[in-house]
């Protein structure tokens, strides 16, 4: 907002007097018009007379007539910053002893702002100068998080060092505080009036919680249901894998055609995953406009070729027609499935086309597209929008998850219910967020249900892009807690796949995640994503084995929604590092993307230009955080004027330099965040990041230095390299959930009072440090992941059968006596164990085993038995190199959904296999033989 502030107060507490009776007040909406001279005189005198004041802003825009409908998204930064100042207040009391009453009272005001941002929100769509004020209101929630975050580092850590004791630090602040020279009180003041001026204390109502409640938590829990979007596409699916499976023998190329969320790519996801094991080899591609062609041919490669990490690495340092060589060698002697998602031109085709040899084989390749013309000569299936009665179908199964959708639906509902339906058109992504937000709803009558189909028709206009509207709608319908985390996933690539808990981090480090009483922050984040995917802003696009989310992506739709309302708000910047933009001056969250676009693949590119308007960005104090999925040091930024930064994310990946950490690290006392990539050694100053709670150094060719032993706010630290790990004293880092490091000294040091780790591995010559190791895990009860990975020898420790919440485990080396196993373990990787035939006696005993993966096991090559009523649970089952013989009992294994079968004898066939796993498996089994690279 610019100048003012635009407020509705439906249904406020009490109705607001003054000495002139203002009717229907309920509907009334206050605005302050933009200053001129007359106004501001009445502004320097509001302070005394606020409701004189009100009710001439109300007769100044009497005459004033709507003309926009261009929307900025306030509630989300209030919000943020709401809970920032609340958070501080608890952590920092200390610190702001003497001035804790000015920034509590600014956190009031903003409370007070966000108890009817909503309103104000959707009032925009009629009002420019509500547009105006929001704008405001934004600029002033950043000046507020800039004055606290300024006082913040106004202590800086070498300031309390000096200082000492903690009378000494309470004075500082009183000192800092009557400065003239700093006027942090004045600006305070400054931004509180003006707070008031808005006639915030005039009407207020409830604020939406920044937390969900536990019938919330209940609710969208339910929601996540086993792929809803099926619906409608049986013919489809039939017609594409008639395609598929022709007799036809050259390459034959099939394209799906379809407008944005109409469901092209679940139509080739699915029939992918149905028919992929027909075909030697397969792979699954989101082309999109951060990749050049070398990115393409290496992601192909990966798929199609299985290539361990090492592999992996030495291919990326080939040339581009090497690997065109390679992939065409390999594909040459395949029958292939390539699924191409997201593909824009002919232009794009003919240039991939070359690397899918036609060899006379039955090779297949799909591509979705939104341009009918693409491939001319390519059958074409258009993807057409879902019928009446379909439509219905998929809505209620979201609405009603697990119901028989023809009764699921109370019939007092089903009027409402299905004209809010024909605003979708038949666009599955529109049902789909629609039915996210209904599911989410309380008011589940059909008052209820009519207030969401007006608040649809009220935010739809006759403009051609009526999905995108639907889209927005649902945004401006989630809680206030989820916005900015849902804007968040647009800082990442188009279909980029997002690790779950590196994104839950980030949320932490930016400050999104409110403290619960009885709830860590990670967990409370955790739902908040879970929230999400029910609505289906987001999608789950892998889970673990205790169904949590592991990884998720964002539909390309939403992801320009959130670009969009993310630019309107100055949430965050993405810059492309092509040389032809320069990125502005303000930017508090800025993405760096790999700098080819699509045109870049087919034409040679400038690598030095391309880092002309990068090289002349000089970040300020605004920034906050960097997140780089470019090939650039992300340190070649220069960021010694970021003195606020929370996050620094440098990506690794084959072909992408190391970063350079600085001798400034040191002055990133706000940093929460810090992933970097390339093996660069820390310096000793990161001991001086006293708020850092995420570490990630990946690979790490040098042990990390002894300072990190001083930052005890740590959460997760993970720098798993080459080498002995140094003597890091663990014991000061209680607050660890996760810890992944190499072997060393500081498994002899406190390790054991790390007690709130929830994931650990360690790597290394672990069998000297067992004593150590032993005494540890048997005190690390709150365990959820543990990984071992010696590559010799794995010494025995003892029962984990008291580790109620060990889930995961993955040992790598031998084992002397197979440990008594925890209650729930849902995951288990065995590698080099040396396992006997009676391990496999013991393993099927576990009640709720999911995933087991062997591998090198040579007493197990010749024969492996699976006796009958054992591995009742088991969905997944993955062998590397084992065995020669199958016995599998009648009554073994009825769960069974998949086998994977690596580096097998090349005379093993499928029709070798027992019988009943050919029944379980019917269509789904993988076999790769030796040598496949």
């Amino acid at each position: 907002m610019a100048g003012g502030l635009a407020c509705m107060v439906p249904g406020a507490a009490a109705p607001i007097r003054s000495r002139s009776t203002i009717k229907n007040h309920k509907k009334i909406l206050f605005r302050l018009p933009k200053p001129n001279r007359k106004f501001s005189a009445l502004l320097r005198n509001s302070h005394k007379n606020p409701l004189f004041a009100l009710k001439t802003q109300i007769s100044l825009l009497a005459s004033h007539r709507p003309q926009t409908r261009t929307l900025v998204a306030a509630e989300p930064i209030v919000s943020y910053i709401v809970g920032r100042v609340g958070d501080l207040l608890l952590e920092e009391a200390e610190l702001f002893s003497g001035v804790h009453h000015k920034f509590k009272r600014i956190q009031t005001e903003l409370e007070h702002i966000q108890s009817f941002l909503k309103d104000a929100d959707s009032k925009q769509m009629k009002d420019p100068l509500v547009r105006k004020r929001l704008e405001e209101i934004i600029k002033l929630s950043y000046e507020v998080e800039d004055v606290i975050d300024d006082f913040v580092s106004s202590e800086s850590t070498e300031e309390r060092t000096k200082l000492g004791t903690e009378e000494n630090v309470r004075s500082k602040a009183r000192e800092i505080r009557t400065r003239q020279n700093v006027g942090k009180e004045r600006k305070i003041i400054r931004i509180s009036g003006w707070i008031e001026i808005y006639g915030i204390r005039e009407g207020r109502r409830k604020a939406s919680s920044s937390t969900p409640t536990p019938q919330d938590l209940r609710r969208y829990n339910a929601l996540v249901v086993e792929e809803p979007e099926v619906v409608g596409l049986h013919e489809e699916i039939y017609t594409l894998k008639e395609h598929l499976r022709s007799e036809e023998p050259s390459r034959r190329v099939i394209s799906v055609v379809g407008m944005p969320g109409s469901g092209k790519t679940t139509l080739a996801r699915k029939v992918y995953d149905d028919v992929k094991d027909d075909f030697d080899c397969h792979a699954f591609l989101c082309l999109s406009q951060e990749h050049e062609i070398k990115d393409v041919l290496m992601r192909i490669i990966k798929c199609v070729m299985d290539l361990p990490r090492e592999d992996e690495e030495r291919m990326a340092q080939l040339t581009e027609a090497e690997l065109r060589k390679k992939l065409q060698k390999h594909l040459k002697e395949k029958r292939y499935l390539v699924v191409i998602d997201d593909i824009w031109s002919t232009e794009e085709w003919d240039m991939l086309k070359p690397m899918l040899p036609d060899v006379g084989n039955k090779s297949r390749v799909i591509l979705t597209t939104r341009i009918e013309d693409v491939v001319p000569s390519s059958p074409h299936l258009k993807k057409r929008l879902l019928n009446d009665d379909e439509a219905w179908e998929l809505l209620i199964k979201k609405i009603f998850s697990g119901e028989n959708p023809s009764t699921a639906c109370p019939s007092e509902l089903e009027e409402t219910g299905r004209k809010i339906l024909a605003v979708c058109r038949g666009q599955p992504l529109a049902i789909l967020a629609l039915g996210g937000a209904l599911a989410n709803k309380e008011d589940m009558t059909p008052i209820g249900w009519s207030e969401v189909l007006e608040s649809v028709n009220n935010h739809l206009t006759e403009s051609p892009n009526w999905c995108t509207e639907i889209l927005a709608w649902s945004f401006w319908e989630l809680p206030c807690y989820l916005k900015p985390c849902f804007l968040y996933f647009g800082l990442f690539p188009k279909d980029y796949e997002i690790d779950s808990m590196r994104l839950i981090n980030l949320w932490i480090a930016e400050g999104f995640i409110q403290q619960s009483d009885n709830k860590i922050m990670e967990d409370v984040a955790e739902q908040y994503l879970k929230e999400l995917v029910s609505r289906n802003m987001i999608q789950a696009s892998g889970y673990m084995s205790d169904g949590s989310i592991a990884k998720c992506r964002i539909h390309d739709l939403l992801r320009r929604l959130s670009i969009s309302k993310a630019g309107e708000n100055n949430f965050f910047t993405i810059h492309d590092v092509d040389g032809t933009h320069s990125l502005p001056d303000n930017v508090r969250r800025l993405a760096l993307h790999r700098n080819f676009d699509r045109v870049s693949l087919h034409r040679n590119i400038d690598r030095v230009s391309l880092h002309r308007n990068i090289d002349r960005y000089r970040p300020t104090k605004s920034l906050r955080s960097v997140l780089n999925f470019s090939n650039l040091d992300v340190f070649q930024l220069k960021l010694s004027d970021a003195k606020f930064l929370r996050v620094v994310s440098q990506e690794y990946g084959p072909g992408i330099s190391g970063s350079t950490l600085t001798k400034e690290v040191k002055e990133f006392a706000h940093l929460r965040y810090l992933e970097l990539s390339g093996g660069e050694s820390l310096l000793s100053s990161i001991g001086d990041l006293n708020n850092l709670q995420t570490l990630i150094v990946d690979p790490s060719d040098t042990p990390l230095p002894n300072a990190v032993s001083n930052l005890k706010k740590l959460r997760h630290l993970a720098a798993i390299g080459n080498g002995e790990q140094g003597n890091i004293a663990v014991k000061n880092l209680t607050n660890l959930q996760t810890l992944c490091l190499r072997t060393g000294s500081w498994m002899e040091d406190g390790f054991s009072k790390l007690t709130n780790l929830r994931k650990l591995e360690i790597s290394g010559n672990i069998s000297l440090y067992h004593e150590a190791l032993r005494e540890s895990i048997d005190k690390l009860k709150n365990l959820r992941s543990l990984s071992l990975l010696s590559g010799s020898h794995i010494p025995p420790f003892l029962s984990l059968r008291l580790h109620p919440h060990l889930y995961q485990m993955s040992l790598d080396g031998r084992i002397e006596i197979l440990p008594e196993l925890p209650p729930y373990l849902a995951e288990l990787a065995l590698s080099n164990s040396n396992l006997q035939q009676d391990a496999i006696s013991k393993l099927e005993k576990l009640p709720h085993l999911k995933i087991l993966r062997i591998t090198n096991e040579p007493n197990l090559s010749k024969k492996m038995t699976f006796s009958s009523g054992g591995f009742l649970q088991l969905e997944l089952l993955e062998l590397i190199r084992l065995p020669e013989e199958w016995v599998i009992e009648e009554g073994a294994m009825p769960s069974l959904k998949g086998v994977l079968l690596h580096e097998m004898p090349d005379d093993l066939k499928a029709e070798t296999l027992p019988e009943r796993v050919r029944v379980l498996l019917k269509q789904y089994y993988s076999i790769q033989k030796r040598n496949t690279a």
